[in-house]
């Protein structure tokens, strides 16, 4: 296995946002069997290291391609771009205006009365959010209009860390 390829031609897809997670899930398990450390145990150093080289590359491929997020930026990075460099801050007001509500009614659900409705429809939001951001993405990328991705895929990076802030609020509202 060639570790230096990118992580589509790892899998043997193509360059694209949209892609069958369970095809995946399937040729990284088949992967995994073919190069799992445990196979060359009995083999050299050299086979030995490069059995763990070739797996800790296929887990960074997954855990890269099966997250909408991590999938375009890094179909972006692999056009050059760096939508994640911190000298990239321009984001539309409308957009910035909704985090800061987003954020404020976050913070405002731990006193709410029914905090599990409150959770249960912001969920709801975001998820909604999430998926128009995800097909803007993908019909950007694939019209080779990467501006337009990149900010797609940035303001989905707003959109994921709210839901991963609202998981932990819920897990600890909820126990």
């Amino acid at each position: 296995m060639d570790i230096s390829q990118d992580y589509f031609s790892c899998y043997g897809l193509s360059r694209d946002y949209s892609l069958d997670l369970a095809g995946l899930r399937q040729v990284h398990r088949r992967l995994q069997q073919a190069h799992h450390p445990d196979r060359f145990v009995t083999g050299s150093d050299s086979e030995q290291r490069r059995a763990v080289q070739i797996t800790a590359y296929l887990n960074q491929a997954y855990a890269t391609l099966s997250k909408p997020l991590t999938r375009g930026l890094y179909l972006l990075q692999l056009q050059g771009m760096d939508p994640l460099a911190p000298t990239n801050t321009q984001m539309p007001m409308d957009f910035l205006l909704q985090q800061i509500e987003l954020r404020e009614a976050l913070e405002d659900m731990s006193e709410a009365q029914d905090p599990e409705a409150k959770i249960d429809a912001m969920a709801t939001k975001l998820q909604c959010q999430a998926s128009l951001l995800e097909g803007d993405f993908e019909q950007a990328y694939g019209s080779s209009d990467f501006e337009r991705a990149e900010t797609a895929v940035r303001k989905l990076q707003f959109i994921v860390k709210l839901q991963q802030q609202l998981d932990a609020l819920e897990g600890v509202l909820l126990d």
